[in-house]
């Protein structure tokens, strides 16, 4: 059986190497992959050449150089030899499905995708008009035309064709170590530094707490948070851009982990903290609500300043709630977000997928 894989629009290896995820995807997913499929193609939108490939791992470049929006419509036509190919398309998220949409209609060529967060709210949010757009109209044209659904959130599986397959995480990568902590409380987040991750509230609820904050992740308000940091008198570091592989450090040296946002998906930043043991504290919203069970493995707080603020306090000064919320993350990442035994589930769906 040969898979296609279509990345999400505008993806490619460059683009993963700069996020820092380019190593997970290739040992995880294509080692996977090319174990399960006789030959796995991935449709890239650069014209680019990738190394350390599984062998029956093929990368198809963008050799024309096109625009993203204009490639994605013609990834099936450009490279029609490749598509025949292709038994059965793996297309990531609903911006992935261009390509797939056009070659269920043209080659009958049956897809799965990911739904991994609210794709409209998300563009409220952050005020992308042109993406909700394009959201509203392809929406129902790739949720009709899929073969299924991956979800990662049960209560959005409402049809035959959904699955449920949340975010999952290596934890036997991250995991607990051994560091050197700090002698002032570290506080960590990782994410993109957009509207949707509300971080102008977390600097603000730090305002008056001895503790230094550490964001990971780039974006549009960098600059912003950095007045705002300045303003209150916070000590906020940001690191931009750091490889997945050095991911593990980061959370080991924190002493808290905090999401903030207005919205979720599945976050994997969430996951990943917990994985490695440390206490963690959410807003009550979608996505995060799901994952943290108050007062269990984590605590879960109104999204603003005052209650953030209380939580993070709590935490500092209380080490044995500290210890046994860490404990528990670990314990129910492990059960229920174990990205081995996530990455089986998928390979049977796609595997098992009708046309």
């Amino acid at each position: 059986m040969t898979l296609g894989i279509f990345l999400s629009m505008g993806g490619s290896f460059k683009d993963m190497a700069e996020a820092g995820q380019d190593e997970l995807f290739k040992k995880f997913y294509l080692s996977y992959f090319a174990e399960n499929f006789d030959k796995v193609y991935i449709f890239s939108y650069e014209n680019e050449k990738e190394r350390d490939l599984p062998k029956n791992v093929y990368l198809i470049p963008n050799r024309y150089k096109l625009h993203r929006y204009i490639y994605s419509l013609l990834i099936p036509l450009i490279n029609s030899s490749y598509i025949s190919k292709c038994d059965v398309f793996r297309a990531y998220h609903l911006y992935g499905t261009v390509p797939a949409i056009i070659s269920r209609i043209f080659f009958q060529k049956p897809f799965i995708f990911n739904w991994a967060y609210d794709y409209k709210k998300f563009a409220q949010i952050e005020k992308k008009f042109l993406q909700f757009i394009l959201i509203f109209f392809l929406k129902p044209v790739a949720e009709t035309f899929a073969s299924k659904i991956f979800r990662v959130d049960r209560q959005y599986c409402a049809k035959d064709k959904d699955i449920y397959l949340p975010n999952g995480v290596d934890t036997n990568f991250f995991k607990p170590m051994k560091v050197k902590k700090n002698k002032t409380p570290l506080i960590l987040s990782v994410g993109r530094l957009e509207r949707q991750k509300n971080y102008e509230n977390l600097i603000r609820a730090l305002k008056g707490l001895r503790a230094n904050l550490l964001l990971v992740g780039s974006g549009s308000l960098k600059n912003k948070l950095i007045k705002i940091a300045k303003k209150e008198d916070i000590n906020l570091k940001i690191i931009e851009r750091i490889e997945n592989t050095k991911m593990p450090h980061i959370y080991n040296r924190a002493d808290i982990f905090i999401l903030p946002s207005v919205i979720e998906g599945s976050p994997k930043a969430l996951l990943e903290a917990m994985s490695c043991k440390l206490p963690v504290i959410g807003t009550k919203v979608d996505g995060i609500k799901n994952i943290i069970l108050d007062g269990k493995n984590g605590l879960l707080v109104e999204n603003d300043n005052h209650n953030i603020n209380l939580a993070i306090k709590r935490l500092i000064g209380d080490r044995k709630l500290k210890e046994k919320l860490a404990e528990e993350a670990r314990v129910f990442v492990k059960g229920y977000h174990n990205l081995k035994f996530l990455i089986k589930l998928e390979i049977e769906a796609i595997k098992n997928i009708n046309t």
